[in-house]
This record gives C-alpha cells, structure tokens and sequence, in this order.
C-alpha cells in the first residue's frame, strides 16, 4: 500500500494479507518498542488510536469511513482533546468510501 512504510494491523485473529505484520496486544507498548523517527502505518479502529493518541504517538491520521457518517455529525473519535492538535488536510471520496486526512 505504502512501500516506504512498515504495516501492521491490530488484530486478534489470523491475517492473510501480503505486506501487513498481524499484532495483537497493547498498540503504545508496540510502538514503543519500535523505536523513534518511524515511519509506520497502522491499521486498526479507536480501541488502537485511542492510546497512541493519549501518548501524543500520532503525527498523521488516515480515516476512511462511509461518506453517509459525514453529515450525520457522528464523532469519528473519543479523544477529541488529543485530536484537536490536528487539522484536516483532504477529503477524498472513493465510491462508498471517504477519507479523511489529518496531520500536525
């Protein structure tokens, strides 16, 4: 997907998808452990976002959700302390799809 990035999904069964690494367990543990000034992508809904945002982890978010949730005013995150640190940068729309692109 991104070449220049490592990817890893947080999931808690088998995962067979070429160029993503399964992980389970606690996602700021893990990218802790990976060290600094990495580039990654990550793959996983708010229970994975929301404690690398807690631990100020995040420099860019990419979130695809149904374009329909956009004008509903549904809150697409819990942390919205943590997220105002960000400003949407693009929303693109890919058939029942719409993402959302946010940095610092």
């Amino acid at each position: 997907m991104y070449p220049a990035t490592e990817n890893f999904v947080f999931t808690h069964r088998a995962l067979d998808c070429p160029g993503f690494t399964a992980v389970a367990g606690d996602p700021a543990a893990f990218v802790e452990g990976l060290g600094t000034h990495r580039n990654i992508w990550i793959v996983g809904g708010n229970t994975v976002l929301a404690p690398l945002l807690d631990r100020d982890m995040v420099d860019h978010l990419i979130i695809q959700v149904a374009p329909v949730l956009l004008g509903e005013g549904i809150a697409l995150f819990t942390q919205a302390e943590q997220v105002r640190r960000f400003k949407l940068e693009a929303v693109s729309q890919y058939g029942q799809f719409a993402e959302l692109v946010y940095s610092r």
